[in-house]
């Protein structure tokens, strides 16, 4: 552990603060990807932080979830290693994505997994994974409020609070990861800014492979030694189906146009069997096998829903910062929902760290400017992939298979967030005390093509890739 009494400089990328040390109180609001990793970066960053989630606790449902190797550098520093090596047992290491025709299931393009796979990223189930980085804020001591619902927020000069069971909470500032449906958003933005519908929704499931592998109709799944991943792709629908976590599991997910086009409050639901079967009508058999093996109570309907780029994720007096989907939602063909999410949450904590607690909103402004411009284009990936997907001319495709393929540049998955932060506050601090532009360094150059595949397998950390011996703990 590592200290520096001259808290502009910071502890380092690699660097952990003394607990409490910064004197800034952080209340985090929402307990997804982006609040558990601001949450463990800003304890690790010397801030006293305190999670409030809605929620009674974390959900096993779902399918799985990518951190690309940008976003896993940062997991795996935590708790000295331990993190990663209680993830190993459920990273997913694929030999492609083979992208094929909806019926024939002919193979159009073998997408390459680097940046996802065991060894330069980390693909597992959502909720398993979500739970192991929940149980480290537990073992960090770091205080998590469920079933908690904050009912208003406010600020002033000095400080931002929530209203939460009738009482008000105070902190030098708050990060609202709240999601899609942030209230917090509400109160930033200063409008009843709701999410809108994509026009599409998703059914997802992950399930156990025990009896799946009894199953001969799904025996092709688990041939070999590598996981499987199939995406089929057709007119205004794809499915990604295959297994995870070494063959322990199957998992699968279905976007398709939604027909009930309104956004409530709840946009997750269980989902039916024979609702899928009607939408899959004339697709490969393949689908139809895997979503017949799934149990019924794994099963969710999953309504997509999108929100415009915000002029601002910061509050009038920039107490209150959206990082993660409160700030920025993801489409699932993005790739990157968790990956920003968990570069917004490093960043936000060493902005705090370089600004002091004598400069919070100075902090949370520089945050946004390092990571507005880099979130709002990878944002854009996913709307490009998804139409590219549900609008092929498959005669063109056999001229360039490569554009069916999820980009891999290394602009996006060899980037170092927490390096790029140490590096850019000042520039980035003092662009906002001048009022001068900041030209961001974290994404392409103007007129250059943001959907390269120039990222490879040896460009991924050495902690992702299980390389850095674990430090002695002091």
């Amino acid at each position: 552990m590592s200290q520096t009494s001259n808290s502009r400089r910071g502890v380092g990328q690699d660097g952990v603060a003394y607990p409490n040390s910064s004197g800034i109180r952080v209340i985090i609001v929402g307990l997804g990807y982006s609040g558990a990793a601001a949450a463990i970066e800003c304890h690790r960053k010397g801030h006293s932080v305190v999670v409030y989630e809605q929620w009674p606790g974390i959900s096993q449902l779902g399918d799985i979830i990518g951190i690309s190797g940008n976003a896993a550098q940062i997991v795996a520093k935590w708790g000295n290693g331990s993190v990663h090596r209680r993830l190993e047992p459920l990273l997913s290491y694929w030999e492609a994505n083979n992208i094929r025709r909806f019926d024939t299931g002919e193979i159009l393009y073998p997408q390459p997994m680097v940046g996802y796979n065991a060894g330069s990223g980390y693909t597992a189930p959502r909720g398993p994974m979500a739970i192991i980085l929940s149980n480290h804020l537990r073992d960090l001591g770091v205080p998590v409020h469920f079933g908690k619902r904050i009912r208003d927020f406010f600020e002033t000069e000095e400080e931002a609070g929530i209203i939460v069971d009738g009482e008000k909470v105070t902190a030098d500032c708050i990060i609202a990861c709240d999601g899609v449906h942030s209230k917090a958003r509400t109160f930033v933005v200063g409008i009843d800014d709701r999410p809108y519908p994509t026009g599409y929704a998703t059914y997802r499931a992950w399930f156990d492979a025990a009896e799946a592998k009894k199953n001969p109709k799904l025996a092709w799944m688990f041939e070999g030694k590598s996981d499987k991943m199939e995406t089929y792709i057709g007119q205004d629908m794809h499915c990604i189906l295959g297994t995870c976590s070494g063959m322990s599991g199957v998992v699968w997910n279905i976007t398709h146009k939604d027909i009930y086009n309104n956004v409530e409050e709840e946009w997750s639901f269980p989902g039916k069997h024979e609702d899928v079967l009607e939408y899959i009508k004339g697709w490969n058999d393949r689908i139809h096998d895997v979503v017949m093996a799934t149990p019924k109570a794994q099963l969710v309907d999953y309504k997509l829903c999108w929100r415009d780029p915000l002029p601002t994720w910061v509050s009038k007096h920039a107490r209150i910062i959206l990082i993660g989907d409160s700030a920025h939602p993801f489409l699932p063909t993005s790739a990157q929902g968790a990956g920003q999410a968990i570069e917004d949450g490093a960043t936000i904590a060493i902005c705090l760290e370089l600004a002091g607690k004598d400069k919070v909103p100075l902090g949370l402004r520089t945050c946004e400017r390092l990571r507005y411009a880099r979130a709002s284009l990878a944002q854009q990936i996913g709307k490009e992939t998804r139409d590219i997907w549900h609008k092929t001319d498959f005669e063109q495709v056999k001229k360039n298979p490569q554009s069916l393929s999820m980009p891999l540049p290394q602009w996006l998955f060899g980037h170092d967030p927490q390096k790029y932060a140490y590096d850019e506050f000042s520039t980035a601090a003092t662009s906002i005390e001048q009022g001068t532009e900041y030209e961001p360094k974290n994404i392409p150059p103007p007129g250059q093509n943001h959907r390269v595949y120039d990222f490879k397998a040896e460009d991924a950390s050495p902690w992702v890739r299980g390389e850095v011996a674990p430090r002695a703990r002091l």
